[in-house]
């Protein structure tokens, strides 16, 4: 079974596993923003090495989960897709400004990753099935999944001022808001 850590620094034995190099790498290497370490039971698998484009990236919202035998991390303006038995990854651009990553949301049967402006249904492989822009300008917030809906706010006049919208799960399609 697939477990993950998101560590700030990294000890033996990923010190001397080759990594995994994603973001914005700078050409002298150096330090990456953030390590995520994957393992198969007590079997260490990867190591993951992320670079942020910018100092700003490292502040915003960073998670990482297992999902359809993938590991999705979201840092930054970016959701990568990593699998770990091939040792390959894709990357999935949230967009500028406020495209920054928020969070994930996961169920059997889908995976949601926010921005500060959109969703995105993401498919087992990463591939993006919908995305829906426009749900705020610093924030999107999912509350509920059911029925085939999703229930979700944006934040559009920070701080505080959420408004909140009904979307398909199928198809992203909005249906109130």
């Amino acid at each position: 079974m697939l477990s993950i850590k998101q560590l700030g620094t990294i000890d033996s034995p990923w010190t001397a596993m080759p990594p995994l190099r994603l973001g914005k790498i700078p050409s002298g290497l150096g330090t990456a923003d953030l390590f995520v370490t994957i393992s198969d039971g007590d079997r260490a698998l990867l190591r993951v090495d992320l670079y942020g484009d910018s100092s700003s990236e490292s502040d915003t919202s960073q998670d990482a989960l297992v999902w359809c035998e993938h590991v999705f991390v979201g840092f930054g303006h970016w959701v990568y897709v990593i699998d770990p038995r091939k040792q390959s990854s894709s990357e999935v651009f949230l967009g500028d400004c406020c495209g920054y990553f928020s969070d994930f949301y996961a169920g059997q049967d889908y995976l949601l990753a926010a921005s500060g402006e959109s969703l995105l249904r993401l498919a087992p492989d990463g591939k993006v099935l919908w995305s829906t822009p426009n749900l705020g300008i610093d924030g999107v917030v999912v509350k509920t999944v059911e029925n085939g809906l999703i229930k979700v706010e944006g934040e559009w006049d920070p701080p505080g001022g959420w408004k909140p919208f009904v979307l398909r799960l199928d198809s992203g399609q909005l249906v109130v808001g």
